[in-house]
């Protein structure tokens, strides 16, 4: 007699961001076997996985080969690394994974190391022909050099909003942008923010394209979201998919008031995606359909209109349990 098929495994870390338990729901909804990994042992994903790993922070003596390791034991078939400072570490030992039985599904190395340098970014984009507020780095800025205020100055690699500063005036702006090296210094965007939840296939063809609002933001995470469509996204998106060579799962971000201007580029599933899987849009299954080196369905139309609202819920469990 045959044996049963065995659930995919997937692994993914950052078991203690608030995004996790949501991620992981959706993908054992889809009959995934879930694999949580975190360098915390508290993190609130280990009890909503089937098994849980206590790692090395990324860039720590062994991370790579603990990863590697893990992998191999667990039979992961799909890593999903969750962490911007993972992807272009991982794709650099994207065979050490594969050796492992490990797909890890990342862009290519180059097309990375665009994404994480907002200022590479942004030359990029301007390369391109994409809309873009205009960009300096902050050891170039003068007050002056940029018009208008406010201005908005961001470290050139980083994430989830931390160290981002609104400059009001040409005396902050010179205070805060001659104090803060390795940072850029942008043109504000007026309008609506806009998340953009993409999958592309491993020849940078967009299957599907899924815009958010972000209604609400706390700590650079959307707590209040809805699903929208604008038709003028569409090409730009695709351009930038193209341009940088980009594969897998992705997030844009975008500001839109006559039209879009684009700010960013995350190459990793946004951690508000469930909002479009909860909306009818087949994201999570498009990436379970690249793991298995399948096309992924396409979904290049407006999404049913739904709104989210985040809350807090609490998980508890005894002390002895870790």
């Amino acid at each position: 007699m045959p044996e049963p098929e065995r659930p995919l495994t997937l692994l993914r870390t950052a078991a203690g961001s608030p995004p996790s338990v949501t991620q992981y729901r959706a993908f054992r909804e889809l009959g995934c076997r879930i694999v949580a990994a975190d360098c915390e042992p508290r993190s609130v994903g280990f009890a909503f996985a089937d098994a849980a790993h206590v790692v090395p922070r990324v860039g720590a003596p062994g991370y790579l080969d603990h990863m590697v390791d893990l992998c191999r034991r667990e039979r992961v078939d799909l890593f999903l690394p969750a962490l911007d400072e993972e992807l272009v570490l991982c794709a650099r030992h994207r065979e050490r994974f594969r050796e492992a039985g490990t797909r890890i599904l990342v862009s290519s190395v180059a097309a990375l190391e665009a994404c994480t340098d907002k200022l590479v970014t942004y030359q990029r984009f301007r390369e391109l022909g994409v809309p873009t507020p205009a960009t300096l780095p902050s050891e170039a800025y003068r007050p002056g050099d940029l018009e208008g205020w406010p201005l908005v100055l961001k470290p050139r690699r980083g994430r989830g909003g931390q160290g981002v500063h609104l400059l009001r005036d040409a005396e902050e702006a010179a205070f805060l942008a001659g104090r803060t090296p390795d940072a850029v210094v942008q043109a504000f965007c007026p309008g609506e923010e806009l998340t953009l939840d993409v999958l592309a296939d491993p020849d940078s063809e967009v299957r599907i394209l899924a815009p958010r609002r972000r209604l609400a933001v706390d700590s650079g995470i959307s707590s209040r979201g809805a699903t929208c469509w604008r038709e003028d996204l569409l090409e730009p998106v695709r351009r930038i998919v193209q341009g940088f060579g980009l594969a897998g799962p992705l997030n844009i971000q975008c500001f839109v008031a006559e039209g879009p201007r684009f700010t960013e580029v995350n190459a990793r599933i946004a951690g508000t995606a469930i909002l479009s899987q909860a909306a009818g849009v087949p994201f999570f299954q498009g990436v379970l359909a690249l793991a298995r080196g399948q096309r992924p369905p396409a979904w290049l139309q407006p999404p049913p209109p739904l709104e989210m609202a985040r809350y807090w819920e609490e998980h508890y469990r005894r002390p002895a349990e870790g």
